[in-house]
């Protein structure tokens, strides 16, 4: 399926950010590769993709966390929503926005 990935400011510049932190390279392709997953399937099994019910999106979207590191202290997380979706006539395009890409608490 055709999906594409968009960011919001506040998640483009904490990617930003990673890219530009040499120690954290590892992390940043761990991140690459959740975000690979999430765009060829949300659903991933290594994902551990669910509903983050403390969070809804600006419009009332439901957000959803997915790993991009597990057993890690600090693990990064990528918090997103589904849409909105693009539609070019009768062509939609699935989008997932990307809301923020953390640190876990």
């Amino acid at each position: 399926m055709d999906r594409k990935i968009k960011f919001t400011p506040t998640a483009d510049k904490q990617l930003t950010a990673l890219e530009g932190t040499p120690s954290k390279a590892a992390v940043l392709a761990q991140v690459r590769k959740a975000l690979g997953y999430l765009e060829l399937d949300p659903h991933h099994p290594s994902l551990h993709a669910h509903e983050f019910l403390s969070l809804t999106g600006v419009h009332g979207e439901k957000i959803f966390e997915a790993y991009a590191q597990n057993n890690t202290p600090g693990a990064y997380r990528i918090f997103w929503h589904y849409g909105p979706d693009e539609i070019m006539g009768k062509k939609r395009t699935p989008v997932i926005t990307i809301v923020a890409i953390t640190p876990h608490p």
